[in-house]
């Protein structure tokens, strides 16, 4: 059971790039159809998933240290 886990959480943490960038081009793509809050939601999203990824890289880079 552990052994899937840990494959499960790999795939999801290698996705969260792909996701980040898909949420925040679906968040442009709205905002130019003119969707209203969608495109707010869908942008944000992108954005709290950069901060994520951008706060990852900075903790790995300070427990290194």
């Amino acid at each position: 059971m552990e052994t899937v886990l840990v494959h499960v959480c790999e795939s999801i943490d290698r996705s969260i790039t792909v996701l980040r960038t898909f949420f925040l081009l679906a968040g442009v793509i709205a905002a130019a159809a003119r969707t209203g809050i969608l495109s707010d939601y869908l942008f944000v999203t992108g954005l709290l998933l950069q901060i994520a990824i951008w706060f990852q890289h900075w903790w790995i880079q300070k427990r290194t240290r």
